[in-house]
């Protein structure tokens, strides 16, 4: 067994930045590694340093004696690798070889304010890393010609650096100058970065390579085939190489859609295609599993479109073929990135409304539904399982404790020549108290609020808008605004877990839970009685 990799990291001793809390996350975050922390630096004039992979230096009001300036310098140059962040290129600004070493010069900062940490050159560090809104101090640099610039940041007309590697000698250097806040380090995008930088410094980096994407199901509906494969297109990592169809025109269609695809109308042949790694699943609900199970024994990663499948058990065999073959199983909850639920999501998330005991969802309306297979329940699951495969998924991302109990409540009584139920109302208890009572209707006559939430300080409604209600005294309302929606970031995320090994972000057993309470709802509403959930 190889030994672990240690990583130093110099952390403040006074509190002006949270470094105690950052490096409880990097250790988190580095589980595999040895994560020793220094406050005293007296490790630096030893040579106890050179023991060490990785050095990680974010500390306050600190400067190096000459010993330990001469140390780092040599043992970067012999092959270290080095992480500074933030303060590291303010407070060691006397220590001029130091200085040299980490290849800028601090001139200042701003006040704190909110501003876009824009990803700029692409590279292992923040490859498929979106620019991302932070609020931090705005650190000005005059950084060395020979550095590769991988984040910048607008200030008053221009671009500027704010992150950066290069190498020194043998050695590698990663500087980012982000990070005065805690609220810096609980961006995922951020931690991420820093992560990656870790690793790129003490020469642990992923390789690079391309994974090679199959799509079964080129159908009509909403084009989604298409869609897909776009998606995938325009992904660092990813790329589309082959159709099937059982439909010959369906497959004629991608081949112009994408001429340099190949296409199949058999599934064995495009299984057996063995260049094809990843497998999107585009087809009717009642398929998924059957699809699903086929794509892994063939040893292919699957990502298969919501919902999973419509059974529980279905779910569970699935996500066991996958365990079993070793292979990723994913389900394409690109809403989870939505820019309301998003918004939403970060109001909880801050406390702000206080701890969320009670969750109205709704969705439907009046009206006949669509004449095609969503409308048949032996196809589709039912009208439950179109919306409200979404709104569960985001449900039980907002309540993570386990569930207790569902009630399932099903209204028949308006379009017969149709399978589907006409509405379908679901009350679910938590093991913490929370209640939830999730409604999917195409006979609701009068409007609804799309969600209701109920916090011990205030709550959130939404129907046009997001308003916020806070009671400290007396109630306080405000509108807030939709974040921007992310979809690319579910495909970024398959190709980081992919090629770089990285968590996924669409839990599969979430996923799994979703089509738990809406099996059980309906089992259920058919036995009148309350269902227990074998929650994961």
């Amino acid at each position: 067994m190889n030994e672990r990799k240690k990583i130093l990291m110099l952390i403040g001793e006074k509190p002006y930045h949270p470094s105690t809390e950052f490096a409880k996350i990097i250790e988190r975050e580095l589980n595999n590694y040895e994560i020793v922390l220094e406050r005293n630096k007296e490790i630096f004039k030893k040579d106890g340093i050179f023991n060490f992979d990785g050095v990680l230096i974010y500390a306050d009001n600190t400067e190096f004696d000459e010993k330990e300036e001469e140390n780092v310098v040599k043992y970067v140059k012999n092959g270290g690798g080095l992480v500074g962040l933030h303060s590291t290129a303010a407070y060691f600004e006397k220590n001029k070889k130091f200085k040299d070493l980490l290849g800028c010069e601090f001139l200042g900062h701003s006040p704190i304010f909110p501003f876009e940490l824009k990803s700029t050159s692409s590279h292992y560090i923040n490859r498929r890393i979106p620019n991302t809104i932070i609020e931090d101090e705005f650190y000005f640099l005059n950084v060395k010609e020979e550095a590769e610039i991988l984040f910048k940041g607008y200030w008053q007309g221009k671009i500027l650096p704010l992150g950066y590697i290069k190498n020194f000698g043998n050695g590698r250097i990663f500087y980012l100058s982000v990070g005065h806040n805690l609220n810096v380090f609980k961006n995922k995008d951020v931690i991420k970065c820093l992560k990656r930088a870790i690793l790129w410094t003490i020469k642990e980096e992923k390789k690079e390579k391309e994974i090679k994407c199959g799509i079964i199901g080129y159908g009509p509906a909403f084009g989604m085939g298409k869609y897909h494969a776009d998606l995938i297109n325009s992904t660092y990592g990813l790329k589309t190489v082959s159709f099937f169809d059982i439909n010959k025109e369906r497959v004629e269609q991608a081949k112009k859609d994408f001429p340099d695809s190949r296409t199949y109308t058999n599934l064995n042949e495009f299984l057996n295609d063995n260049e094809t790694e990843l497998v999107v699943i585009i087809t009717p609900h009642n398929t998924h599993k059957d699809l699903t199970i086929t794509s892994l024994n063939a040893g292919k990663s699957v990502v298969v479109e919501k919902p999973m499948c419509i059974k529980l058990e279905e779910a569970d065999e699935m996500i066991e073929t996958a365990e079993k073959k070793g292979l990723m199983l994913s389900v394409f909850h690109n809403r989870r990135w939505d820019g309301d639920f998003l918004a939403i999501e970060k109001i909880i998330n801050s406390g702000e409304i206080g701890k969320i005991f009670n969750i109205e969802i709704f969705m439907g309306g009046y009206g006949m539904p669509r004449e095609w297979w969503r409308s048949e329940k032996e196809i589709s699951g039912g009208i439950f399982y179109d919306w409200g495969a979404h709104f569960l998924y985001w449900l039980l991302l907002l309540i993570p404790s386990k569930i207790k109990s569902i009630y399932g409540i099903v209204q028949k009584r308006k379009w017969f020549n149709f399978s589907n139920e006409d509405e379908v109302k679901s009350i679910i208890t938590f093991e913490n108290g929370e209640v939830a009572d999730i409604q999917s209707s195409s006979i609701a006559t009068i409007p609804k609020p799309r969600w209701r939430i109920i916090g011990e300080k205030g709550g959130i409604i939404q129907t046009d808008n997001i308003k916020v209600y806070k009671y400290e005294d007396v109630m306080t309302e405000k509108i807030i605004l939709p974040l921007k929606t992310k979809y690319f970031r579910f495909y970024n995320n398959i190709a980081d877990h992919l090629i770089f090994g990285e968590e996924l972000e669409i839990d599969v057993k979430i996923a799994r839970n979703v089509i738990g309470i809406m099996d059980k709802t309906i089992e259920s509403a058919s036995k009148g009685e309350l269902i227990k959930f074998n929650y994961l």
